[in-house]
């Protein structure tokens, strides 16, 4: 600090002295730094401030001494450090302390205090005990309100849950029930078209169908009356027609009693084996054995 302000003494003496060396129409004094002679002094009085014990009431700072200069606007004022408070702080930076006040830069006071004189309070094993059980007692009845709070909202989480799960089931069928009806209206739009189409296409048809059914009809009946008369194609017949018309009826009756006597067979056939199975079943199981399966 002591360095600090001799420099800035310094500086401001030369800044003096160059301000009276360029301004020769002003008349003036030189004063000389304070802050010189604050240095001074307190290198003096250095040695008697460490001798000296009580350093609990710290002296003021010299006045300052009046010049008949005027400091200029906008310039902080000067001010000195008293030697004692500059002992007091090489004091502090030298002796270490436990407990230094950091507002008050004179005063320091060393704490003397005896931590075996402080006594602890006593503590009763049934007091303890009964803090315990207390605190038992606290976090038992936490737990069972925190377990009723947690079913409670369990169950209002599963009713809403629930609840909306029947919520989707029914908006998802009335989806499908919409789905379907609008495909089943799309079908019978596509239906009622095809039909438009059709009708489009058929109505002139539909004139000329009536003439048409009136002019099968009567080729039906021509060529009913005609039927006999029509001639055979693609078939060779050897003689008579009528012979061979005959002819074909007899194979005919043939070829029907050929089937009969097959068929008659086949019955007779059954009958046997239906005749042998209920002699069986009246024998019984072990008797067909012995006899067929000696």
């Amino acid at each position: 600090v002591i360095k600090h302000k001799a420099g800035y003494g310094c500086k401001t003496q030369k800044y003096c002295s160059s301000s009276s060396s360029s301004s020769s129409s002003t008349s003036g004094t030189i004063v000389k730094s304070r802050y010189m002679q604050s240095a001074e002094k307190t290198s003096l009085s250095k040695s008697n401030s460490l001798t000296n014990e009580s350093t609990a009431v710290s002296l003021r700072p010299s006045s300052p001494k009046p010049s008949c200069v005027r400091p200029k606007v906008g310039t902080p004022p000067r001010r000195s450090v008293a030697p004692q408070a500059l002992a007091t702080s090489m004091m502090y930076e030298t002796t270490p302390s436990l407990l230094q006040s950091t507002i008050s830069e004179g005063h320091c006071f060393r704490p003397d205090w005896d931590l075996s004189v402080i006594k602890e309070p006593d503590r009763k094993p049934e007091d303890e005990k009964r803090d315990t059980e207390m605190k038992t007692f606290l976090l038992a009845y936490l737990t069972a309100k925190m377990e009723s709070n947690t079913m409670k909202l369990e169950a209002e989480a599963e009713a809403r849950i629930l609840h909306a799960m029947e919520e989707e089931e029914a908006l998802y069928n009335e989806v499908q029930e919409k789905k379907r009806q609008y495909l089943l209206a799309e079908k019978n739009r596509l239906r009622h078209e095809l039909l438009d189409l059709q009708i489009a296409a058929l109505t002139p048809v539909a004139e000329t169908a009536e003439q048409f059914t009136k002019d099968y009809k009567s080729f039906a009946a021509a060529v009913d009356t005609t039927r006999h008369e029509l001639p055979v194609k693609n078939i060779y017949i050897d003689g008579d027609r009528r012979e061979f018309l005959g002819c074909s009826k007899i194979l005919k009756s043939y070829y029907k009693q050929h089937k009969l006597q097959e068929l008659s067979s086949l019955v007779s056939r059954q009958k046997i084996n239906v005749q042998v199975a209920t002699e069986e079943e009246q024998l019984g199981t072990e008797r067909v054995r012995k006899l067929f399966c000696p």
